[in-house]
């Protein structure tokens, strides 16, 4: 198959900020690359006809044409090596569905970048998350990219996940998660909570999104959320940490909150 291959330049902060909104929507067709005169360069690769998505639009892209797949596949595989995500859950990245039933293992199709170490974001709140998850927790996951998140709740004992996002491609890609973990996620396409039906309650509320999405829809998340309920939130960048905490102050009390790198992630109950 052959991929147009763009690139564009771009600064740490924008490469932070592109790499956590890529995988919370499951597009992993990009890597950055570090340049000596340039900075950071982000390399995009598109099959062919397929258009470039949607946090990417409004980029600037040099074209270098088309390139092959076989040209970057076997890069791409040797990337393919299991890690840590957080305590208790160690991921294995596949090249095709396979089931992983294990428990304190995920399994997952990373795309074809080059690299597969989830974003920093994701592994906040994953670790948030894995504390929070007892048996019988019912789970919303808002935004849910590759399923990930929703994955590791049901391997920790979730009786209902409900995994929402925008992106047609993520549910598929969610559920896809799903049957190589062999568990059951309710992956619903959803405009932030559109699909979340008025009668449902979570004990545990988890978006990794940008501040900027965050926003649109993070006060609406007490009417689903049961009375002694957890919300964990990551994809916080550290300069927007002041912006979430004012904008919530009225609604939730945040219990903790956690860093790595220039990403927070906090958790929350209601006041």
């Amino acid at each position: 198959m052959k991929y147009r291959h763009l690139v564009s330049f771009v600064s740490e902060e924008e490469s932070d900020l592109i790499e956590g909104i890529s995988w919370n929507e499951g597009f992993s067709n990009l890597f950055f690359e570090k340049t000596v005169d340039s900075g950071i360069a982000l390399h995009v690769l598109l099959e062919e006809g397929e258009e470039l998505p949607y946090f990417l639009s409004k980029m600037e892209f040099s074209d270098l044409g088309f390139t092959e797949q076989k040209d970057w596949f076997e890069k791409w595989k040797e990337t393919l090596v299991p890690f840590e995500l957080c305590k208790s859950v160690e991921v294995l990245p596949l090249e095709e569905e396979k089931k992983v039933v294990d428990p304190n293992k995920i399994g997952i199709i990373p795309g074809m970048a080059f690299g597969t170490g989830l974003h920093e974001s994701t592994k906040l709140a994953a670790s948030l998350l894995v504390e929070a998850v007892v048996r019988g927790s019912r789970v919303l996951d808002v935004g849910c990219g590759t399923g990930i998140l929703s994955a590791i709740a049901a391997k920790k004992g979730a009786s209902q996940i409900v995994a929402l996002d925008i992106d047609e491609h993520s549910v598929e890609k969610t559920n896809e998660t799903a049957r190589i973990n062999d568990v059951y996620i309710d992956a619903r396409q959803s405009e932030f909570l559109s699909s979340v039906k008025p009668e449902e309650r979570f004990d545990i509320i988890v978006s990794n999104m940008i501040v900027e999405l965050l926003r649109e829809f993070v006060l609406d998340l007490e009417r689903f959320l049961d009375e002694h309920g957890t919300v964990i939130l990551s994809g916080i960048y550290k300069d927007k940490f002041s912006e979430i905490g004012n904008l919530i102050e009225g609604t939730f009390l945040i219990e903790s909150s956690r860093e790595d790198g220039d990403w927070k992630a906090i958790k929350l109950r209601r006041k």
